[in-house]
Formats: structure tokens, C-alpha cells, sequence
């Protein structure tokens, strides 16, 4: 493929919208959270809480280290929530399986008119979350069913229900943490007011993120700058040592060499 084939190329969307069927009330209230109005308080959905994470995308884009960091932090909560759904959705059907007896059969459980929800974000973290509220229907069909059998008392299934839903938006609340402050990397370098207002709203940083060589690899990509500056410690590290190049070298030019080649294309389509 030619250069100017390549410039002329668009970006691969979605020629229409990825949708998922909701089959519960929990699992919709969590997608759709609530607005606030004058006699009570909003609560984060899904929407809102994507909305958010492209603001801290954008922040890690602009090099604020802190944006790094919290992407991190969010992306560790929605790993540890999966962990726990899988573990909530094995023990009640385990528990169903066990006590049912052999002659009994149960039907597939859905709703008869479910919920369809448009995705209209580009996220990844908002994408692992979707996955994440679809098994949470799965635990309260499973929830309900096992209530309906007579299985499972109201009152653990009230207990479970809310249990679950109180763990998902602990980790949508997760992005309540950051807060923008337009700080850099060379502000935290330079200690100036605008860092230190940063640490005093967040608190310090380890030196990783300060540096921005411990990142998530979910994380948008850092500008341009700032990989040729790690790229130019990096090289500078391994000639220091004797050793053969640091492979976090070879990964940071493989991204750098795709940023700029990006950046190339765009001012070649609007030449």
C-alpha cells in the first residue's frame, strides 16, 4: 500500500450501533444511574461514568500523570470486580444445582421483554464494564429464579442483590477520584503551583507514573514528547549499564514511529 493510499484510509468505526438486551431492573438502574434533580441526589451510570473516563483519556493524552495513574486504578477495580461477579454467578448456580432434586427441570430464564440498550462510546474501560453489567444479569435472573423455587429466602436474595449492585458502583465511582487540574509531567518535574495544587487534591505519586514508564496498556498513547523523552533515558540507561537494549526501547520507538505516522497521515488529509 502506497503512502497517499495510506493517508486516505479512515478510521475503523462501527457502521452502526453495538447493542446489548438487559433482562432485569439492578441491571438496568446500573446502566442508566439516575439524574439529579432539586429533592435528591444523581447516581453515576454507565453513560456518565464513560463520559468521565474520556476526560482522563484526554488528561493522559495532554501528559498528566495523575490521569495515568487513576486509568490504572479503574481498570485494576473493574479486574477485581470481574473476579467477584464470576465467583457470584458460580456459587448460585452451584447452589441451585445442588438442590434441585434430580427430577426436576428448569427452563432457561429470560425476561419476555428485555431492555435494549444502544453502546454510543468508545471506551475500553467503558467496554469491560458492559461485560461486567451483562454477567450481573446473569447472577440476578439466577437470583430470582432461585427465589421463585422457593431456594432462596427474600431475605438473602435482597442481601444478594444489593450486594452486588453496591460493588459495581463502587467501581464507577472510581473515576470520582481524579481531578483535572491540567498538571504535566514537567510541572511535577518542576515542582511549580500547579503540581503542587495536584498533590494537595491527590496526593503523591510513585515514580513510575511520574516518568511514565509504568502505565497500563489500555492507556491512550502519551504525546509525542514524552516518548521521545523516555525513549532518550531508556537509551541512555542500557549504554550506562553495558547492556543489551531494553525492550521497553524497542515497544516505546514501535509507538512513537505509529504516533507520528498518524499525525503525518492526518496533515497529508487535510493538505
Amino acid at each position: 500500500m502506497t503512502k497517499e493510499a495510506k493517508s486516505k484510509m479512515a478510521s475503523i468505526a462501527p457502521t452502526q450501533d453495538i447493542e446489548i438486551e438487559l433482562a432485569t431492573r439492578p441491571a438496568l438502574r446500573l446502566w442508566q444511574g439516575r439524574e439529579k434533580t432539586e429533592n435528591r441526589h444523581g447516581i453515576l451510570g454507565l453513560p456518565g461514568f464513560c463520559s468521565r473516563v474520556r476526560s482522563i483519556e484526554q488528561a493522559i493524552r495532554d501528559d498528566d500523570p495523575y490521569a495515568d495513574y487513576h486509568f490504572a486504578q479503574i481498570e485494576e477495580g473493574i479486574e477485581h470486580l470481574s473476579e467477584d461477579l464470576d465467583e457470584e454467578l458460580k456459587d448460585i448456580k452451584a447452589f441451585i444445582d445442588e438442590n434441585i432434586p434430580p427430577a426436576m427441570r428448569l427452563p432457561d430464564v429470560a425476561s419476555k421483554n428485555p431492555a435494549v440498550v444502544p453502546v454510543r462510546f468508545a471506551s475500553r474501560l467503558g467496554f469491560q464494564l458492559v461485560y461486567q453489567l451483562l454477567k450481573v444479569d446473569q447472577i440476578v435472573l439466577s437470583v430470582l429464579l432461585a427465589n421463585h423455587i422457593g431456594l432462596l429466602p427474600n431475605k438473602e436474595k435482597f442481601q444478594t442483590l444489593a450486594r452486588v449492585e453496591k460493588r459495581v458502583r463502587g467501581v464507577l465511582h472510581l473515576v470520582y477520584r481524579y481531578r483535572h487540574t491540567g498538571v504535566t509531567r514537567d510541572d511535577m518535574a518542576a515542582n511549580n503551583q500547579r503540581a503542587q495544587k495536584a498533590k494537595e487534591l491527590m496526593g503523591d505519586l510513585e515514580i513510575g507514573y511520574l516518568e511514565g514508564s509504568t502505565r497500563s496498556d489500555n492507556a491512550p498513547t502519551l504525546p509525542v514528547k514524552r516518548l521521545q523523552t523516555l525513549g532518550g533515558e531508556l537509551t541512555r540507561h542500557s549504554k550506562a549499564k553495558g547492556k543489551i537494549q531494553d525492550p521497553r526501547l524497542t515497544d516505546l520507538e514501535s509507538e512513537l514511529d505509529r504516533v507520528l505516522a498518524e499525525q503525518e497521515a492526518e496533515a497529508s488529509a487535510t493538505a
